[in-house]
Order: C-alpha cells, then structure tokens, then sequence
C-alpha cells in the first residue's frame, strides 16, 4: 500500500504538471498579445530578483518536508504540529524584515538592471513583487506539510487551484491594469495556496491550530543544522536564475529575457513531469532512513533507471517540439526561443539524471553533494554567462548556463556512486542503450527535416513534420523497452487501490 500510495502521489505531481503547462501557455501566450514581450521580460526580471530574498528562509521549507516525515514516521503527530508552526513563524517573520529593510536596495538594483525608459513601469509592480513572494514563501511552509504527510495528492490540489486561478484573474485584471494587474494575479494565486493548503493540512494534522502560535527553540536547532546545507543550496540556485537573467538583459535586451524565459518555462515544465514524480521519494526516503535503511540503495537504482528511460524521449521530444511550440505560442518563427529550447533540454536532461540521488540525499539528510552542486554552480554560471555573453550575445549567456548546470549536476551523480561504491557503468543502463541511439537519431531527422524541406504550409507545416519523423523513430524503441511494461502494470495497480 506504501508503493500504491507512492505512485499514485507520483501521478497526481504529474498531473500538476500538465495543467500548469497548459494554463502558462495560454497565459504567456496572451500576455504577449496583451502588454508585448518587453513588459514580460520586466515581471520576470523583477520577480527573479525580489525572490532571491528568499535566501532568509534558512533552509526551513526543505527542513519542514524531512522532519514533518521524520515524526510522524516516529508516530508523533504533535511533534509534527509544531515543526510546521516553527517553520511558519521563523519564515514569515525573519522574511518579512528582508523584504521591508531590502526595499531600497532592491529598487536602486532595479535601476541599474532595467533599462531608463522602462524603470517606472518596474517599481510600479515591485510592491506586489514583495507581497506576491512573501505569501508565496508562507504557503511553501503548510504545502511542504503536505509533503512530509505523504499526501502529495492533496498539495497539487492546491497547486492546479492555484494556477487556474492565476489565469482567470489575468484576464480580468491586466486588459485594464497591465502589468499591475499581473502583479495583482499573482498575489490572487499565493493566497489560495496560502489558506487552501493550511486548510488541507489541518485535517492531517488535528492538532494544529487555528492561528499559528507555537515556536519551539529545540526544532528550531534540530531543523537549522540540516537547513544550513539546504539554505547554501537556496543560497546559491537563486542567485541563478537572476544572475542569468541580468546576463540576457546586457548581452540581448529585454526582448531575449522574454524569450528565454518562455523557452525556460516551456522545458521546465516537461521536466517537472520527471522531477515531480521523483520528488515524492523525499518523505518516503526519510521514511525509510528510520525504519528500513537497507532498502535506499535499491530504490536509487531502480529510480535512475527509470528516470534514464523516461527522460531521453521526453527532452528530445522537447527539442523537436520547439520550432512547433515558437509558431503555436509567440506567434511566428523566433529563431532565440528554439535555440534557448535545445540549450535548456540539453543541459535540464543530465540534471535530470541526479535527481534520484538529490532528492535520497535530501531524504537522509546527507546534503555534501547537493550543496557542492550550487556551490560551484552559481559562480561558474556567472564567469560563463558573462565572457561567452559578451562574444555570443544572449544565446552565449544561455550556453554557459548550461556548462555549468551540467557541472554542478556532475558532483552528485558521481559523488553519490563514490560513496555508495555503484560503479559507474550503472549510469548507461544496458536496457535503455538502444533507446539512446534511437533518441539522437529521431532528433536529427527531425530537426533535418525542418530545416532542410520546402513545404507547403509554411513553418508551421514543417514544424508538424518535424515532429512526427522525431516520434516516428523513437516510438518503437519506447515500445519495445523493458521498462515499459513495468511501469504500465505499475500505474495499473495504483488505481485499483
């Protein structure tokens, strides 16, 4: 029953995922008809730079999933009660005090980040940037709750509530209000993940209350030492995606923010429908490290290999799909997007690959790796961004992302086979080599045909070809793979329970 629950928590991230994807489409699909490209690239850069406040968090949230898990593994519901109400009360406090003293700071950075003409539009939509993460940051705490619960099912709930709702208040709000009115969508969402999830979580957990007043100084030690790797790690991955941004901003314009973003979002959230179903294992996992240890190393390889066969079809699927996705979404062939897709997949393919040993060592609580991984990272995405930005432009800044992404990657997948002495071999699975000749191959058929016929139709016409010869050649070896078969009667089982 352990298993079925597993799964079907797994199933229900994805599900997430695919109603996220579906509702940021149509979202930044209209927004770019709405207030044009330029003024997307401002919200993206001014909530990638007010959300690296989030580094107050002190590693609480990831702190909140393992010992949440750790004490209702331990049959004490009340002690998980009150790691929730301390992780509530230490976030919203100490994040409250950055974001009101960091103000000036952040509006002076605005100024040095986006360009004159376009400032008053940013510091127009930073007050709600500040309110919309702060909410957002509180709720994190009740929905990784959930987590710790193992009740993934009812944290997506939310989370697909929460994204509907987003959309519908940005058809209301920015036709008159523009980007203010996205600023005030935004804030729309993080509410009704804030009170939903608090919600759901009290019907697993009786014992809290209704309003939080509780803070134990004794978890507050117990949480910070794990939390102090995990807040490196926060530390450090969010100064990524700003750092990349500002990169863009000076080497492309505000236009190849827009772009890569959309790019960014758009393979994101393929690879959520792998990293989602992975990280459920986390509260598993820490269920295990008390109970059955012994059984850890088993599920990593079991888990790698299926990540392995699920993520090669799925990231070349995503590169053949970009052309496709550029004519459907922005309206026309925009070269940058479909360079920025191939460069994302590519490098989101093999950080893909070290999830299963991330999120065992986030359940255990042996963060060396995860935290080497941002550690080298963030500094690496900087010196690379900016020395091939400045001879590539913005698809230089992109390809050094990924060189460096795919480094950090590197220190937890081969770190974890050194520590537990899995040799190396493991990480090309004998089952799914095949499967690997078939995926390049169906790419470069795909990507041929796109750039190589003439068809009538146009782009779009040949976007669709592309896309079918890429499926036609990987299908088969999809079909026939050994795995395949396991995880079908997998899903069977889960939804006879």
């Amino acid at each position: 029953m352990n298993g079925n629950r597993l799964t079907r928590n797994a199933i229900m991230a994805v599900a997430q995922v695919v109603v996220s994807g579906g509702v940021l489409f149509l979202l930044y699909r209209y927004l770019l008809r709405t207030i044009g490209s330029e003024q997307v690239g401002i919200w993206a850069i001014v909530l990638a730079t007010v959300s690296a406040s989030r580094i107050s968090e002190m590693g609480f949230t990831g702190s909140a999933v393992k010992y949440t898990a750790k004490y209702i593994a331990r049959g004490d519901k009340n002690k998980a009660s009150e790691v929730i109400q301390t992780t509530a009360v230490t976030i919203g406090v100490v994040l409250a005090c950055v974001l009101a003293g960091g103000y000036p700071l952040i509006t002076w950075m605005m100024g040095k980040l986006i360009p004159l003409q376009h400032i008053s539009d940013a510091l127009a939509i930073l007050p709600y940037a500040l309110v919309s993460v702060w909410i957002g940051t509180v709720a994190s705490v009740f929905l990784s709750g959930l987590d710790g619960c193992q009740r993934i099912d009812l944290r997506v709930l939310v989370s697909m509530l929460a994204t509907v709702l987003l959309w519908l208040l940005t058809l209301i709000f920015v036709p008159a209000h523009g980007l203010v009115g996205l600023a005030w969508a935004q804030i729309g969402q993080g509410l009704l993940m804030l009170f939903g999830s608090w919600v759901l979580l009290r019907r697993e957990l009786p014992s809290l209350p209704v309003v939080v007043c509780t803070w134990r100084l004794s978890l507050f030690e117990e949480m910070f030492r794990y939390g102090f790797n995990f807040q490196l790690i926060s530390i450090f991955g969010m100064l990524v995606d700003p750092t990349t941004k500002m990169l863009m901003t000076k080497f492309g314009g505000l236009s190849t923010v827009a772009y890569y973003e959309m790019a960014n979002r758009m393979v994101t959230q393929f690879r959520s429908l792998l990293v989602s179903a992975n990280q459920v294992m986390v509260p598993h996992i820490a269920n295990l490290h008390e109970n059955a240890p012994e059984e850890i190393s088993k599920i990593y390889l079991d888990s790698y290999r299926v990540i392995f066969f699920l993520s090669l079809p799925l990231y070349a699927g995503v590169a053949a799909v970009a052309p496709l996705a550029s004519e459907l979404w922005i309206g026309h062939y925009e070269q940058s997007f479909v360079i920025y897709a191939a460069l994302i997949s590519m490098a989101y393919w093999f950080n893909t690959l070290s999830g299963p040993a991330y999120f065992i060592n986030l359940g255990t609580g042996l963060l060396r790796w995860n935290t080497l991984e941002y550690v080298v990272m963030a500094p690496l995405n900087l010196a690379l961004g900016y020395f091939l930005g400045a001879f590539l432009g913005g698809e230089g800044v992109a390809f050094g992302y990924l060189l460096a992404l795919v480094i950090g990657s590197g220190f937890v997948i081969f770190g974890y086979h050194r520590d537990y002495h899995i040799p190396l071999v493991e990480l090309l699975p004998r089952e799914s080599r095949q499967l690997c000749v078939a995926c390049c191959i169906g790419l470069m058929a795909g990507w041929a045909s796109f750039y190589l016929l003439k068809l009538e139709g146009g782009a779009v016409a040949k976007a669709g070809l592309s896309l079918i010869m890429c499926i036609a050649a990987i299908a088969p070896s999809v079909w026939m793979h050994p795995l395949s078969k396991v995880i079908g009667c997998r899903l069977t089982v889960a939804f006879r329970f």
